[in-house]
C-alpha cells in the first residue's frame, strides 16, 4: 500500500561522476522493499521510497556502503537527523563523519575562500577584462586576423609569430583562466 511507504534521502558522498548514478540506482532498486530511487549526482544524494516493513534506512545505508560510496545516513542540513524518520545512529566502532564542506568548497569556488560575493564578482570581472584585452592583439596576429580581416601587422621585436602568440596567450591562461584548472 502507498500508506506503508516512507521516503528517505541518503547521503552518497563519493559519487563523483554522473555515470555512477546508474550504479547506485540499480543497486538500491534491486533491494527488497525499495519502491523507487532517484539519484542526484550533483547533490550526491539518493531519494529512496521504501516499505519500512521490509527494509530500513540502516540497511539501505549499508547497501550504499557495499556499493562503494560513503553514506552517513539521511541527508539533511548539517547532517542533523530528522526526528520523524527512523533513527540511524552510527555504531560506536564507526569513525566520526567528516565535517560538511563549506559552501565555497561545495560550489567549486577554489581560490575564493574568504572572499565576499562582491570581491568574487570583482575578481571574475578583472579576469574577464584581462582576457578580453589580450584577445585583441591575439586576434591581430592570428591566422584569422591575416586571412579574414586582412591585417598584415609585423611581429614586434623580430620574433616569430607563433612565439609572439604564445607570449600573448600566457596572461590569459595563467591569470584569467587559472580558476578553471
Amino acid at each position: 500500500m502507498a500508506s506503508d511507504r516512507r521516503t528517505a534521502i541518503l547521503d552518497l558522498r563519493g559519487l563523483h561522476w554522473a555515470s555512477e548514478q546508474n550504479v547506485a540506482t540499480s543497486v538500491l532498486q534491486r533491494r527488497p522493499g525499495v519502491v523507487e530511487v532517484a539519484v542526484n549526482p550533483v547533490a550526491q544524494t539518493a531519494t529512496v521510497v521504501f516499505d519500512p516493513t521490509v527494509t530500513s534506512v540502516a540497511e539501505m545505508r549499508q547497501w550504499v556502503r557495499d556499493c562503494g560510496y560513503h553514506c552517513d545516513g539521511l541527508s539533511v542540513p548539517q547532517h542533523i537527523c530528522d526526528p520523524e524518520i527512523e533513527p540511524h545512529a552510527q555504531p560506536e566502532s564507526t569513525p566520526a563523519a567528516e565535517p560538511a564542506p563549506s559552501p565555497h568548497e561545495a560550489m567549486g569556488h577554489g581560490g575564493h575562500e574568504g572572499m565576499s560575493m562582491a570581491d568574487m564578482v570583482a575578481d571574475m570581472r578583472n579576469r574577464f577584462l584581462v582576457a578580453a584585452i589580450f584577445s585583441i592583439p591575439i586576434l591581430v596576429w592570428s591566422p584569422i586576423g591575416h586571412d579574414v580581416l586582412g591585417l598584415d601587422v609585423t611581429v614586434p621585436f623580430g620574433m616569430r609569430e607563433d612565439v609572439w602568440a604564445l607570449l600573448l596567450s600566457l596572461p590569459v591562461i595563467f591569470y584569467a583562466d587559472w580558476i578553471f584548472f
